[in-house]
């Protein structure tokens, strides 16, 4: 029979030795806080101690193991396994093997396609089949079929050739482009980065040799036109020239003639003189290049029956004029007193006055 005591105990910290700390196989009934027992019970043979609501070990506090999502095993005493739960269920005799497959050149036709869960685990498998060849079409010509593995060539055509460098296709056009049918353009211009764009048609292999047409209006707003040709065919009966001008005249205009080695001539208006001029050799004894005046003249009939003196407006700004006169039935020349009244007038003197219109006036500027 255990002593009971109704009191506390005071070993004076003495060791309590070959004692047995209360064993049983469940916990002591109404227990106070800090009493301690043994549980006794197989699997769970540990020390217990209350902490004022319940018995907890005093091995730790891990009570059981449970197995979670894709794990199985666990337990609730002694030593506890856990294992991956098994999918084999989905990876049968009749699905297991090699996937992914290849060809004879060692090209993948189809690949495998792996399914696994949150845990990692290979749930399924199978395969998928893939294309290994591709056809390109184009604009003309028979569709070809590449497999995996072929090398596809671009070659550049009719004035166009092709780079490969730094994994970059480059199509560029050639620095010279022959074109066989017409070139239509929708926009304005036609601009070349090159100093001279030239335009050469080609008539039976010689180029240059054809015909440039153009259908509408050319204009030119460079400052100089070069025409390269022996023979030059105008339509047009009258050419302006200075055609920019405004304002008050003051720019003369002609003609230039280009003699090589010799010295240029020129014929032309002259602006300050309001005269045609031109220039020329071994005129009036002169071996030198001088500038000679055009002749200018005027005719007119005068006579009225009664006037012998009659005054004849030329206009020719000078006095340097020749007069003839000529009888207008016969047509046989004829003489009278002649004055250079001004330089644009002449008076014609006779002793009997001519009847109407019977004498013919030509006068001539002399250059």
């Amino acid at each position: 029979m255990a002593l009971e005591f109704l009191t506390n105990i005071d070993l004076n910290k003495n060791s309590l030795q070959n004692v047995a700390l209360n064993p049983g196989t469940s916990a002591p009934s109404n227990p106070v806080e800090g009493e301690v027992y043994f549980n006794t019970t197989g699997g769970n043979k540990q020390l217990y101690v209350y902490n004022g609501t319940a018995f907890i070990p005093l091995g730790g506090d891990i009570s059981a193991v449970t197995a979670g999502t894709g794990l199985s095993g666990g337990g609730t005493s002694g030593a506890v396994t856990l294992n991956l739960a098994d999918t084999s269920t989905d990876l049968t005799a009749t699905n297991s093997g090699v996937y992914g497959t290849k060809d004879g050149s060692g090209n993948a036709t189809a690949v495998p396609i792996i399914t696994v869960d949150r845990q990692g685990r290979l749930t399924a498998a199978e395969t998928a089949t893939i294309t290994t060849s591709f056809t390109i079409a184009a604009d003309s010509g028979s569709n070809q079929t590449f497999n995996t593995g072929s090398t596809l060539t671009l070659t550049g055509g009719t004035n166009i050739n092709t780079v490969v460098a730094s994994n970059a296709y480059t199509v560029n056009l050639d620095s010279t482009i022959t074109l066989a049918g017409d070139i239509n353009v929708n926009g304005g211009d036609i601009n070349s980065t090159a100093s001279t764009l030239n335009i050469n048609p080609d008539s039976g292999g010689s180029a240059g040799a054809g015909t440039v047409v153009i259908d509408g209006n050319l204009t030119v707003t460079g400052t100089t036109t070069t025409v390269n040709t022996e023979t030059i065919n105008l339509a047009d009966n009258i050419i302006t020239l200075n055609s920019n001008a405004t304002g008050s005249a003051s720019q003369a205009a002609g003609l230039e003639i280009e003699r090589g080695n010799d010295a240029n001539v020129v014929f032309q208006w002259n602006e300050t003189d309001d005269d045609w001029e031109f220039e020329a050799f071994n005129h009036a004894g002169s071996p030198a290049k001088t500038t000679y005046k055009i002749p200018l003249s005027y005719k007119a009939s005068i006579g009225d029956g009664s006037a012998t003196s009659i005054a004849v407006t030329h206009n020719l700004g000078s006095r340097d004029v020749t007069v003839q006169l000529y009888d207008n039935s016969s047509y046989d020349t004829v003489y009278a007193d002649v004055v250079r009244t001004d330089t644009n007038t002449v008076t014609v003197g006779f002793t009997s006055a001519p009847s109407s219109n019977d004498i013919r006036v030509l006068i001539t500027k002399c250059g």
